[in-house]
């Protein structure tokens, strides 16, 4: 079965979560110095008014999102609305806590979930629909090697990544038989 894509537009729009440093800030970064659109998010802009002021300054734009809110997707579904199209979305927000798994709180560890496998979850099944309209879609979904290894001081944020990076193997299937 083969899939056709459109060819993408020459300046795309990124929604990236989780730009206040690290890779997010630096793909916001690299993205806009090609001349794209980026929506950066951050749980509290407000403490990051520099880069809110470095963004905007070259046609960027700054959300507040927490990925943990159920309605996390709802932000999408606005952007759409108002004509904004989405074209390349990087799964970056996450954060870690420093435990083995047998000392961290039950709470703990379905924080780290929340942030880095159901948060991401909901952004994709928001963007993929409209994506798969225009038939151009990248998502990428920021991974890291303690999925693979899982270490003793980080056993919430290993498990919290595989799933991420599972899920990532699964998403092909749905866009082939629904494109």
């Amino acid at each position: 079965m083969s899939i056709a894509f459109s060819k993408p537009k020459s300046k795309l729009t990124w929604f990236i979560p989780g730009c206040s440093s690290g890779f997010g800030l630096t793909l916001t970064r690299i993205a806009l110095s090609n001349c794209h659109t980026v929506i950066a998010t951050l749980f509290n802009p407000s403490r990051a008014s520099d880069l809110v002021a470095e963004v905007e300054s070259q046609g960027g734009r700054w959300l507040k999102l927490d990925v943990d809110d159920r309605n996390s997707g709802l932000v999408i579904e606005e952007l759409e609305r108002s004509g904004v199209e989405i074209d390349v979305l990087v799964n970056n927000a996450s954060y870690s806590i420093f435990s083995p798994v047998e000392t961290a709180s039950e709470e703990e560890i379905r924080g780290q979930m929340d942030s880095m496998y159901f948060g991401p979850l909901r952004l994709i099944r928001a963007v993929l629909p409209h994506m798969r309209k225009r038939r151009y879609r990248v998502v990428v979904n920021m991974s890291a090697g303690a999925s693979l290894e899982g270490r003793d001081a980080v056993g919430a944020y290993a498990g919290a990544k595989a799933g991420l990076d599972g899920m990532r193997l699964l998403r092909y299937l749905p866009l082939m038989l629904r494109s």
